[in-house]
């Protein structure tokens, strides 16, 4: 608004030239040291309190590439305008840091961000994993309300990129199955799926087998905002989850997708999305598979909230101002999301 603002005072020759300028210095223009931290600052408040102690942040000095520094009037810790962002520490300039964010938004593989960007494959897994991270805060802000249909997806446990010593069961032979076990067992991940009449959709790991009604509160319990129902399969777990939270339950019978007026046919269009989705990565490591399921939440629903042109630019604002930053090394020690001592319990005995 501040841009059409300036623009409405300017007359037409002189917005052409802006315009010709614009284009010609444009790489120039966003390639400075600072521009990330530009962007920052256009989002920060005028008024800023350290996270620690709660004490009034005020300016001390800028960095060498201009980027604003601070000092904590309690005790007297400094910082800066990136400092906990994605980009704290970081050389990159904008122009990788934006086409990486938008190979992300294309579901671009690692290789494929690379070459692109004229990065190592490392430094491609970093900042992949760095933007995952980051957008916990956006994941966390949504809620469900008004109808909801709920079901749950099984995932196979992947453990690429453990190295042998670590392995929690001894190698076995290949099959063409993962389990030696058919149908839904404690070798399955269960992922609660849940999307509301407003499109807010939840993808979250709840634990191993099927799913209880312990599980659908660790997912639902404080995601739910003047909901009115939930449709869902008959299993006990829903039943006991709505009678504890005062929900409608429109059961849908076993083997069933719907049942009169009532159907679960929106969330089995996004379990379908999300497989064609997750085939393009060849196998996800369970150690971050609920990044990947928050990377395709973030996907599907802003491409529900915005225009396909200003989506790319939301994203790039809303993620570099979050303060969500992860060290390098604490992307390669992120925890399990499930117990691994129960999945391969019987592999641990025989040892």
């Amino acid at each position: 608004m501040k841009i059409e603002e300036l623009l409405k005072e300017l007359d037409p020759v002189t917005i052409i030239e802006f315009k010709n300028y614009l284009l010609e210095n444009l790489s120039d223009l966003c390639s400075k040291k600072n521009s990330n931290s530009k962007i920052i600052s256009n989002f920060k408040q005028e008024e800023m309190f350290c996270e620690k102690c709660g004490c009034k942040l005020y300016k001390n000095g800028t960095t060498k590439s201009g980027i604003q520094k601070y000092i904590c009037s309690g005790y007297g810790v400094t910082s800066s305008q990136t400092t906990d962002t994605i980009i704290c520490h970081s050389k990159l300039s904008f122009e990788i840091w934006r086409n990486v964010i938008d190979n992300l938004l294309n579901s671009f593989s690692l290789r494929r961000i690379a070459e692109e960007n004229n990065i190592s494959l490392l430094t491609s897994f970093r900042l992949r994993h760095k933007v995952l991270y980051a957008l916990k805060h956006f994941i966390e802000s949504i809620n469900l309300s008004g109808e909801i249909q709920s079901d749950e997806k099984y995932f196979s446990i992947n453990l690429k990129g453990t190295k042998t010593k670590n392995m929690p069961r001894y190698s076995k032979k290949r099959t063409s199955t993962s389990s030696p076990y058919r149908g839904i067992s404690h070798h399955k991940i269960c992922v609660v799926s849940s999307i509301d009449e407003e499109d807010n959709l939840l993808l979250k790991i709840v634990g191993l087998g099927r799913c209880t009604t312990d599980m659908l509160n660790q997912s639902l319990g404080q995601k739910i905002n003047k909901a009115k129902s939930i449709t869902a399969d008959s299993a006990s777990a829903y039943q006991e989850f709505c009678k504890s939270n005062n929900l409608v339950l429109n059961a849908i019978p076993s083997g069933f997708h719907k049942n009169d007026i009532y159907n679960i046919s929106e969330i089995n269009g996004v379990h379908s999305q999300l497989e064609t989705w997750f085939r393009k990565f060849r196998g996800v490591s369970t150690r971050h598979l609920q990044e990947y399921l928050d990377w395709f939440v973030y996907i599907f629903t802003m491409k529900k909230r915005f225009m396909l042109n200003k989506i790319k630019t939301e994203s790039y604002s809303r993620i570099i101002i979050d303060n969500n930053y992860i060290k390098t090394k604490d992307i390669f020690s992120i925890k399990m999301p499930i117990d691994l001592n129960v999945a391969y319990a019987e592999y641990i005995n025989q040892s």
